[in-house]
Formats: structure tokens, sequence, C-alpha cells
């Protein structure tokens, strides 16, 4: 299984780049394939609104191409936003608008049924406001969500990540339930599931 983590994170050595080190020694440890696509790293411009895409292919140029031919190349997705102002950081919103909105709109949505899952990185306050709007970016773009029981939130404490038990049993589960909803699905001939 492959899966692609969308890391929202500008920060190079912070809480995520954390979080993206246990998601590959779990990955590893279960043999499974992790891509990690930093979207500080990409250029991403902001929806232009001009409704157009409902027709044609959206005509904004940017890195949205590379970013989805690596998103449908996976089995799973993770979301990985970080908090900022109580919402998502710009740069993680940008592409959700992009994605939800109408980039998607006239390729037929692309990601329907890839497994996805949503780990929220923060300090305090808005991570499930968060996690709720990826969870409905997720729904529109048909993909199956795979629960892990409670959300992988992550809060920015000063005794780091090793120290939220909480949050590191939920990262574990949702992996393990990724892992398992693609097993099943193999076996049942789903198609997304046998690429």
């Amino acid at each position: 299984m492959k899966v692609c983590v969308l890391v929202g994170s500008s920060r190079k050595n912070g809480l995520s780049s954390h979080i993206c080190s246990i998601l590959q020694d779990k990955f590893s440890n279960k043999g499974l394939i992790g891509k990690f696509i930093h979207l500080a790293d990409m250029h991403i411009e902001f929806c232009d609104a001009d409704n157009a895409c409902q027709f044609s292919p959206c005509r904004v140029s940017d890195d949205m191409p590379r970013i989805l031919t690596e998103l449908q190349s996976a089995d799973g997705i993770i979301y990985m936003p970080v908090m900022h102002a109580f919402g998502t950081n710009s740069k993680f919103q940008a592409f959700l608008e992009r994605v939800g909105y109408g980039y998607l709109r006239p390729l037929e949505r692309p990601l329907e049924d890839k497994i996805a899952a949503i780990v929220v990185v923060g300090r305090r306050y808005g991570h499930t406001a968060v996690y709720s709007q990826i969870m409905l970016n997720i729904m529109l773009n048909k993909m199956i969500m795979a629960g892990s029981g409670f959300p992988a939130l992550f809060l920015g404490m000063l005794g780091g990540v090793l120290d939220d038990a909480e949050a590191l049993e939920s990262l574990d589960q949702t992996v393990n339930r990724m892992d398992d909803l693609y097993q099943r699905l193999r076996t049942a001939n789903f198609p997304t599931a046998n690429h």
C-alpha cells in the first residue's frame, strides 16, 4: 500500500516533522510505502473562483497537476494540516480550495474511493473545526474515510509529540485502519485497491 501524506507545516523541524518520522517508522514496520508531500515546497495558487472549472479543466498554473499525479498513484492519503489563527494555514487552505471546490470537478473527482485519514497538528483550540473542514473535503471528493475511534489531534506541547500518548495511539490506529481497509478492498477486488 502506498500512502501519500500531505504535510501542511512550513516549519522544517517542527511538530509535524516529528510526526512524519513516526509515520515513516510505522509505514516501514507494516511494509507500506510512504510519500510525504510538503505543501510549503509547492507552488499552489489560490482559487480564482471564475467558475470556468465547471466546464473545463482549471486554467490556474501551479503545482496542482504534479500533486494530483502523486495522489492518484497512492492507495491512501493522510491530510496533515497545521493550526493557524483557529483554522488551517493559508497554503493548506489554498490546496483545499483547489481540490475541493473546482479543480477536480471537471476531472470527475479522480480521488474517488481513495482511503483517507486526517491528522491535525497545532497548539490549542480549533482542532475539531479543521478536522471537520478536511472531512468535508474528503466527502466532496468521494473518498473512503478510515476512522480510528478518535481523531489524531496533536497539541503542541513542551514535552513534545512523544508525550502525547492519546494522539500517538490514535495515529497508530489510523495507520492500522488504513491498511486494514486496503487489504479488505483488495480481497473484495475493489477496483481502486488493485491498480
